[in-house]
């Protein structure tokens, strides 16, 4: 076997492919877009390598038959503002093979060794602002859309490499349709919101898409800040971000939180979960995956609450129970019978209180590793 460093098109797109060799027959394994894979991964196009940089290697055998990828990440800001020397590792898929998992770790490792790292965390996908963490329990349902997925035996192949737990990731669910907690939820929502003073709620208008956004970063980097290995957005990821996944924002899952006089002080973003569409799709959205899609979007049962956060400022007056309340009116009506609530950090109490008592339950839970190189 040996070890190639993903640097043009057609190893880019090996690397991007592995997965559909070691997840073939797996039908709970959902493809990405390859096109919006390319897209992430240009140097050129994704504003965050204007700040960072990486590396993606690909494991081939004799045949030149691919066995696994990882790539190495190192991200200047995560310095700026945690004070960390901490590169990354992600996008790992491999083979259940010891020395195929060792050889593509050892790969990483010397980048991230050549680039200062005292220490490597992961699976991080680029950042934690996008998918992170290794699945290791809820194994027997699909993922999420924008939720990562795996075999079970990557946390051996992982751990046999020296890496240990830095964190947990908790995925919660609620039955929509059958469960009676979020009724209830949804009342005292309402009791509550005669008592908040000064604070409305609303949909988001995406008439105003460019203003909206901004509302939303605003909101986004300062309501995270506080919160474990979290390194703010620039505005141009941002952008980027938003420019990737607005054909897919429905208005009425997005709630902004705004005093009287306008400000923004929280924001709740849920997405339908596309992967029941994707699935479908296999990665490609031609000849037959456009079709796919619009035929498809309609008829998905569940979403992801994926963005739930208050200015700290603005913190423990319940204001997040407002904004549940408000989007859960549309839910019904749109006939959604679960949702999906992730990711959460296993000690951010205050959040955990809160969709517990929307009557949620931890059914995945997802680990960020972590190894000392230096």
């Amino acid at each position: 076997m040996r070890i190639v460093e993903a640097d043009d098109r057609n190893t880019l797109i090996d690397f991007i492919r592995v997965p559909w060799r070691i997840y073939r027959g797996d039908e709970n394994w959902v493809a990405p877009l390859v096109a919006d894979m390319l897209k992430v991964f240009s140097k050129d196009k994704n504003p965050f390598f204007e700040h960072a940089d990486a590396a993606f290697f690909v494991c081939y055998d004799d045949s030149r038959r691919p066995l696994g990828r990882i790539a190495a990440i190192y991200d200047r800001l995560h310095f700026k503002y945690r004070g960390e020397n901490v590169g990354y590792f992600g996008y790992f898929d491999c083979v259940e093979d010891s020395a195929v998992a060792k050889a593509l770790f050892n790969a990483a490792q010397q980048w991230l060794e050549r680039k200062g790292a005292v220490y490597v965390r992961g699976p991080i996908n680029l950042s934690m602002n996008n998918e992170c963490g290794l699945l290791i329990e809820g194994f027997d349902d699909p993922p999420a859309f924008m939720m990562p997925y795996n075999k079970p035996y990557y946390a051996r192949l992982i751990e046999e490499n020296g890496y240990v737990k830095a964190k947990d990731l908790l995925a919660y669910w609620v039955d929509l349709y059958y469960d009676e907690k979020p009724k209830q939820f949804v009342r005292y929502a309402e009791r509550l919101s005669k008592k908040i003073k000064g604070i409305r709620t609303r949909y988001a208008d995406l008439r105003r898409f460019r203003e909206e956004l901004e509302r939303f970063k605003e909101v986004y980097n300062q309501a995270w800040m506080d919160n474990w290995g979290f390194v703010p957005l620039t505005d141009k990821e941002i952008d980027f971000m938003a420019k990737r996944i607005r054909p897919l924002v429905v208005s009425k899952l997005v709630v902004f939180a705004e005093t009287i006089e306008g400000e923004p002080v929280g924001v709740a973003m849920a997405l339908p979960d596309y992967n029941f569409v994707f699935k479908r799709m296999k990665g490609s959205l031609f000849p037959f995956g456009i079709i796919k899609f619009f035929l498809y979007r309609n008829q998905i049962p569940r979403i992801r609450l994926m963005v739930l956060g208050v200015k700290r400022e603005y913190r423990f007056r319940g204001i997040e129970f407002l904004m549940l309340g408000k989007m859960y009116d549309f839910v019904m009506k749109k006939g959604y019978t679960g949702a999906e609530f992730s990711w959460i950090l296993e000690d951010n109490e205050p959040i955990k209180a809160i969709i517990e008592r929307f009557g949620s339950r931890v059914y995945k839970r997802y680990r960020i590793y972590e190894k000392k190189i230096r």
